[in-house]
């Protein structure tokens, strides 16, 4: 069973109002084109299409049994995170509960990047976690592009809520700095130079600080 747009967004309307249709549509063809059954299984052999809830789910359960993780519905949810957004075999497939599940994960999401970002960098940073739970691996391996060109703007403007009118803001710099975070070594900051020989009571202090943080790195190897 396949969801025209005009469907979809009457569900993203009733069941994720917290996020603006057009994204949720974006979403939504980007994950399963509408398909309401639809199953992706992540690193095995695809299924046939399945024609009614109760098929998908039978064939979700035998892979998720058998050690593999399945994508799931209309917002492709993995089964992984089917215990925390409360879903259950039951419900999944249906199509408002699996929209309102796209909403809570993305709302989620652009929750905890929109300190200090634009909303529209912040939402392609959300989309990016959506489909691999990474700030930037969604923007490298072309998802956050796919979505944002579903929406119908090729790279230029999708929207978070409904009432949305935002500026159009420039993600590259925004994305080199999550890059760089994501992929860096954490280095323990530098310390200042020792004080003087001659002051007596500070260098002791420097010295006794310079062996505890030795003897802390020893035991934490």
């Amino acid at each position: 069973m396949d969801y025209s747009t005009a469907t979809i967004v009457s569900l993203a309307l009733q069941c994720a109002p917290s996020v603006a249709p057009e994204t949720v549509v974006a979403i939504v063809n980007t994950e399963s084109r509408g398909h309401v059954f639809a199953l992706n299984v992540n690193g095995g052999r695809q299924p046939r299409r399945q024609s009614s809830a109760a098929a998908a789910a039978a064939t979700a359960k035998r892979y998720v049994a058998a050690g593999y993780s399945v994508d799931l519905g209309l917002g492709q949810i993995n089964s992984r995170n089917m215990r925390w957004l409360g879903l259950t075999w039951e419900t999944v497939f249906d199509p408002c509960t699996n929209i309102a599940a796209i909403g809570r994960v993305l709302t989620q999401n652009y929750n905890s990047v929109k300190a200090g970002r634009d909303p529209q960098s912040a939402l392609r940073i959300a989309l990016s976690m959506y489909n691999t739970g990474s700030q930037s691996r969604g923007f490298r391996n072309g998802y956050v592009a796919k979505v944002v060109g579903n929406a119908g703007i090729a790279d230029r403007q999708v929207s978070y809520a409904p009432t949305a009118s935002q500026p159009i803001a420039e993600t590259s710099g925004d994305l080199r700095t999550i890059v760089v975070e994501e992929n860096a070594v954490q280095r323990p900051p530098l310390r200042p130079a020792p004080p003087p020989r001659w002051n007596v009571f500070e260098r002791a202090a420097y010295e006794r600080e310079t062996k505890a943080l030795a003897e802390n790195e020893r035991g934490s190897i």
